[in-house]
């Protein structure tokens, strides 16, 4: 069995580890094989053990469509959110979440109903899908928004720049919040950090935006 995980707390990484070669042990597997996950390792694996990180969910992730059809993703998030299997694309439709805080024996037990639910119905996609996807991308006029928030930019600074009005600058990035249920402005920072970081977003929001940071 090959295991992928994306995590940077070596602690909460070396317990994850340590529960699913427990698990898959106990269940005959001979071997659990464990690798920090990689866009080509990804494409194999059985289990992918990824961060979700405030609106991450929300976003297309063009490889994870790739991943074989038995696969189970594990999420790992932070804070309460309640709603944290609502409005999901289609391609994480049958992701397990976990709390970083959650126990270990209802994190066994969230993995193991998991596991046997993506092998009693496998994922099966075309790209027909992406159509009716619920996934969630940003306006043009909100890319433009986030990017000079994202330098730093007051909203009076960045509607003078854009002529409009400050309002309407407040109003953008509201929607975006709300959007990706995005809570404070440190949310609203690292989610733009990780679209840039991973290149979650899709080509024309890269566009306008990495142009802006560019070029302001």
């Amino acid at each position: 069995m090959k295991v992928v995980i994306e995590e940077s707390d070596a602690l909460y990484r070396h317990g994850m580890e340590q529960l699913l070669k427990k698990i898959f042990a106990s269940q005959g597997n001979e071997t659990v094989e464990i690798e920090k996950l990689t866009p080509t390792n990804l494409l194999s694996a059985d289990i992918i053990v990824k961060r979700y990180d405030a609106g991450i969910k929300y976003i297309c992730q063009p490889l994870i469509r790739k991943r074989k059809a038995y696969s189970l993703i594990i999420g790992v998030y932070e804070g309460n959110r309640d709603d944290i299997n609502s409005g999901l694309p289609l391609c994480i439709s049958n992701i397990v979440f976990i709390n970083r805080r959650e126990s270990v024996v209802k994190a066994k037990d969230i993995i193991m109903q998991g596991w046997e639910e993506c092998h009693s119905r496998p994922r099966s996609y075309n790209h027909l899908m992406c159509v009716s996807c619920k996934h969630r991308t940003l306006t043009s006029q909100q890319v433009l928004v986030a990017a000079h928030f994202y330098r730093g930019y007051s909203p009076q600074k960045t509607a003078e720049i854009l002529n409009i009005n400050y309002k309407t600058v407040g109003a953008h990035k509201r929607m975006i919040m709300t959007k990706f249920d995005l809570e404070t402005d440190y949310d609203l920072l690292n989610f733009i950090n990780i679209l840039l970081k991973n290149n979650y977003a899709s080509e024309r929001f890269k566009n306008i935006l990495n142009s802006r940071l560019e070029h302001l």
